[in-house]
Order: structure tokens, then C-alpha cells, then sequence
């Protein structure tokens, strides 16, 4: 698995919890029967529960919306939340503490693949709904779990050196390419790109006046350095880059928004990581792999803690 294959896999493990809430909502009041002739707003009102949205001449109410994600997350909502309240505190009756590096690091790692810092902010927010906060105490939870999960579990230096050696592939030094792009929506348009960019027009100011791509334009279309094998790109661009140069650029490429011209601006080779932080993150992996599944620590820290849940749900 590659670095930026674990971001994804940490990306993954962050939402799952909220996509389990969130996903779903969408379109449930369509599927419920009409009110009952004669209800109105006002009698809406007068039960105490104000409009949280309106289409046509109907309203849906607040109780009602309510009542509907009680009856299909209700439940599962309680439990995380009870989860979070027992992890807080076991990790403060064991001493742990979850450090803004960490917590910093462990966002870093999830962001591997995209554009900028604020491209992934920006796809967590309108794909998942996910603030920078809820994201940052997602990171501070998962980061809480695993230290419980890992305590007194001891790694040493010989079993991280036969992981390493045992994955090769994984923590070998890699090529890495500094790719910019430009992409339009008609190959008659890129080709008539590529025939600017043959006569020596810049690659840079092409991009801030004709790429579709919000996230590069700006940037003269930079992609930044990206591994050769980087899953978040298309397959034929990054096909093409690797046959490519230095200095060099090639399309049209049909990828799925349009067509695409890539640009090799640059091409380095180093190693994936700097030698400690990859032994830090196998002792991690080692140790987590001997802790069992967090699910169950979840569920043994909540007894631990007696929690209950009291409350009644509606039948689905």
C-alpha cells in the first residue's frame, strides 16, 4: 500500500461516522404520506413546532424532521456519542493526552493526494458536510482510541525492521512528478491550447485564463509533486506524465470533466518518508494490528463505564 493509499484508507476511517448520519438524509420526507387534509401552518404553530422547511403549499416541521432522524440514526447517534464519552474517560484515567502535532500530523496524512490543504477542506465540507472542527476532533478521537487500544503493547526495533523489509514496495524511495494541467471542456479547445504551447506561449498564464479546474487555475495549474503512481489523478494522465520529461507536455487526454493537457514541470526521486517517521508509523500499524478491533474496545469501555441508553425509538 502506498502512502497515499493509507491517506485515503485514514480519510475512509474519518467518515465513516459521519457519512452513517449524514448520508442518508437526504430526500427521507418524500417517501412519508401527506399530512391530513385540513392541517395547516398555523396549526403547526399553534402545536409548538415551527417550519424547518417548506415546498409548495406544504410544510415540513421541525418535530417532524426530529422525529424521523431519531427513528432511523437515533440509536446509532447515541452510541458514538456515548463512545466519545468513554474514551474521554478512559484516556483521563490512564493519563493520555492527544498534542496539536499529533492531531496536525494525523490531518496531514488524510490530505495526501489532494491539490492544497484547502482543496480537502473545501471536498470534506461539501461531500460529507465536515467542518475543519469536526475533522480536527474526529482526528483527536481516533487518535484517543488508538492509544488506548495500544497501551502496554510493546513493538520492538526488530520486529519493525523485518515489517520494513518484509514491504519493500511500500517504503522504497519513489519518483515523484511536479504536474501541472490545463483542462477544458472540448478537445478542440486543448488542441488549440497545445498549439499555443508549441509556439512557446506559457504554460501558467494558459491555465489562469482556460482551465475549468477551480482548484489549479489560480495556480498557473499546478498539481504540486505527486507520486508516480497517485490514485487521485486519472489513470491517462498519469500514464502520459510517466512517459514524459522534464519541461514536456502532451494531450489531449479525455479524462471524466473534459479534456486534459499535462505538463511536467519538474522530476525528483526521494525516499517516502524520513527513516523515523516511517518506523514510528510501522510500530503504530504493528501494534494496533496486535490490539484487536477498536470496535469492541468501544463496546467494553462503554460497559465499563455503564452506559445506558433510556431512551425509546420509534419502530422503523
Amino acid at each position: 500500500m502506498t502512502r497515499q493509499e493509507k491517506g485515503l484508507l485514514a480519510a475512509v476511517v474519518v467518515l465513516t461516522i459521519s457519512v452513517l448520519v449524514l448520508g442518508g438524509l437526504i430526500g427521507y420526507k418524500g417517501l412519508q404520506p401527506d399530512r391530513d387534509n385540513g392541517e395547516t401552518d398555523a396549526d403547526l404553530k399553534d402545536e409548538g413546532s415551527h417550519a424547518a422547511a417548506i415546498i409548495g403549499d406544504d410544510t415540513i416541521s421541525e418535530q417532524e424532521w426530529a422525529e424521523e432522524l431519531k427513528k432511523r440514526y437515533g440509536k446509532s447517534m447515541l452510541l458514538e456519542m456515548l463512545n466519545r464519552k468513554a474514551i474521554a474517560l478512559e484516556a483521563k484515567s490512564q493519563g493520555i493526552r492527544v498534542t496539536q502535532e499529533e492531531i496536525q500530523e494525523r490531518l496531514e496524512k488524510q490530505m495526501e493526494g489532494y491539490v492544497s490543504e484547502e482543496a480537502y477542506y473545501e471536498e470534506m465540507q461539501n461531500q460529507f458536510g465536515l467542518s475543519r472542527d469536526d475533522l480536527t476532533l474526529e482526528a483527536m478521537y481516533r487518535i484517543s482510541l488508538e492509544k488506548i487500544a495500544t497501551l502496554g503493547i510493546h513493538i520492538d526495533d526488530q520486529q519493525v525492521d523485518s515489517y520494513i523489509r518484509e514491504h519493500p514496495d511500500e517504503y522504497s524511495s519513489r519518483k515523484q512528478m511536479d504536474l501541472a494541467w490545463i483542462m477544458v471542456d472540448k478537445q478542440d479547445e486543448a488542441e488549440e491550447i497545445l498549439d499555443r504551447l508549441d509556439k512557446g506561449e506559457d504554460f501558467a498564464k494558459l491555465a489562469r485564463s482556460y482551465s475549468t479546474d477551480q482548484f489549479s487555475r489560480d495556480n498557473g495549474g499546478s498539481l504540486g509533486w505527486t507520486d508516480e503512481d497517485d490514485p487521485f489523478l486519472p489513470v491517462t494522465v498519469m500514464e502520459t506524465a510517466r512517459s514524459l520529461n522534464a519541461g514536456e507536455s502532451a494531450g489531449p487526454l479525455q479524462v471524466p470533466d473534459g479534456y486534459a493537457i499535462v505538463y511536467v514541470q519538474g522530476i525528483r526521486t526521494e525516499d517516502s518518508e524520513p527513516r523515523q517517521e516511517i518506523r514510528q508509523e510501522v510500530r503504530r500499524e504493528l501494534a494496533l494490528q496486535q490490539a484487536g478491533p477498536l470496535e469492541e474496545l468501544e463496546k467494553n469501555l462503554r460497559s465499563k463505564y455503564g452506559a445506558q441508553i433510556t431512551a425509546d425509538f420509534p419502530s422503523s
